[in-house]
């Protein structure tokens, strides 16, 4: 089964071989990984202010929503069917939201920096018109990385009690809500690598970060 394309070259694509996902210009969707026995990260995941944001860290983590959000071709897909053994950020968002604007590039820079089978960025907008909007963002914006995806009856949102966006759920490799993250930050920032990293077992390779910094 051939993934989703509109032909737009610069635009990552949710795949309808689900819960693959393919970006643009790649030849075959990214299959989730197998499972291993590896131990995830012990390391405290803690409520903490980041810039201007603040995390806030479920003493109860709950599963993620099983509702469905919309992607490009009008395919519906599962939130909970992508998450395992990768980790989520699942961030709400919209095109006329000032702090959303300005951290949407460094969360693509972000997930260009980790591979697809350990963390999926997943932006989702809320916005009346849905994915044409967000269409429209990311070509202005040179969004490259990230797919394009809209929770367009507000179900998922509903769900986690998201207020004012932006919001981003972080979701372990369980499909479990570790916590959610109120506010613009820069995801590129040493406070939200370390976030990750306790919360997440997602670590950001210092070669990587040495070559961004060139």
């Amino acid at each position: 089964m051939k993934p989703l394309h509109l032909g737009i070259s610069s635009l990552p694509l949710l795949s309808l071989l689900v819960p693959s996902l393919v970006l643009a210009g790649e030849s075959k969707a990214i299959e989730p990984p197998i499972s291993s026995n590896s131990e995830y990260s012990t390391k405290a995941c803690q409520s903490r202010a980041i810039g201007n944001g603040i995390f806030r860290a479920y003493s109860n983590p709950k599963p993620v929503s099983n509702h469905a959000f919309s992607a490009n071709g009008g395919r519906r897909i599962k939130l909970n069917s992508l998450a395992g053994p990768r980790a989520l950020l699942v961030n709400f968002w919209t095109t006329w939201c000032t702090p959303c604007i300005e951290e949407m590039p460094s969360m693509d820079r972000l997930q260009s920096r980790v591979p697809l089978d350990k963390l999926l960025i997943l932006p989702l907008v809320r916005d009346g018109k849905g994915l044409s909007q967000a269409i429209t963002f990311y070509r202005r914006y040179e969004i490259k990385h990230l797919p394009v995806a809209a929770d367009r009856f507000g179900k998922i949102s509903s769900e986690h009690h998201i207020g004012p966006v932006p919001q981003t759920l972080f979701v372990n490799q369980q499909g479990l809500v570790k916590g959610l993250l109120v506010g613009a930050v820069d995801w590129e920032s040493t406070a939200v690598l370390d976030l990750l990293d306790s919360c997440l077992d997602i670590k950001v390779s210092e070669s990587t970060q040495a070559a961004k910094s060139q």
